[in-house]
């Protein structure tokens, strides 16, 4: 029997197992094809400025969910001074797409293999749309890794709020200090997982981040002989 450090090991979605920043790009291409605006760089950029401000009002908790899904494109189209756009219309059409784009991040996917061929339990905690959350995963048969994927609006609080990991618990049946939390957000994962008093590591890949008081894995390999 393979003796395991942790009983379960939770992950965030978005650009920690998922590339969330490629799904939002080409979703965000397609759904400006109604008004023919070729999303380049420049564009994508402010795109993701604004979506980034907004959902930290969100994990703050100053805004719901329903109102920044279309809270953000009323502010990018003033921004890319796009004057007849239909914010509502958009957002629709934005989070339909991206339901339907998900892609593993580097090396996710073999991490998630052998994991589970070790018999590690797994499961997702993680801000966002239930319906794009849940639609993403199953577009990768997430499932065949994981036990569940508990979003923020199916709580009811965001992360950093701790709520979300009290019910992941209720959910695995594990006690929090017999699990660990990966992600890549400092604010909202980190914060969120030492208030809920879960051990936590921070994933980097990008390497952006210079100086954090907790676990940091630049990669899956990394992660990988941090749990192990």
């Amino acid at each position: 029997m393979i003796l395991l450090k942790y009983e379960i090991v939770y992950f965030d979605l978005d650009n920690t197992l998922l590339d969330f920043s490629k799904s939002e790009k080409e979703a965000l291409k397609r759904a400006m094809k109604r008004y023919e605006i070729t999303v380049d760089e420049k564009t994508y950029e402010l795109y993701e400025k604004i979506n980034e401000k907004w959902w930290s009002y969100f994990s703050q908790g100053k805004y719901k969910k329903d109102y920044i899904v279309v809270a953000r494109f009323k502010e990018f189209f003033e921004a890319a001074g796009i004057n007849d756009g239909n914010p509502e219309l958009t957002s629709k059409e934005y989070l339909d797409e991206l339901s339907s784009l998900s892609f593993f991040m580097p090396g996710a996917k073999k991490a998630l293999e052998y994991l589970k061929q070790k018999g590690q339990r797994m499961a997702v905690i993680t801000n966002g749309v239930e319906r794009v959350q849940q639609g993403r995963s199953k577009k990768v048969n997430l499932d065949r890794f994981i036990e569940f994927v508990l979003t923020s609006e199916r709580v009811g609080k965001p992360k950093p709020e701790p709520k979300i990991f009290f019910e992941a618990s209720k959910l695995s049946g594990v006690p929090l200090k017999k699990s660990i939390y990966i992600g890549d957000n400092p604010e909202s994962d980190l914060q969120g997982a030492r208030r809920a008093g879960i051990d936590f590591i921070l994933f980097d890949s990008n390497g952006k981040v210079e100086e954090v008081d907790c676990a940091v894995a630049k990669s899956f390999e990394e992660v990988i002989n941090l749990i192990e």
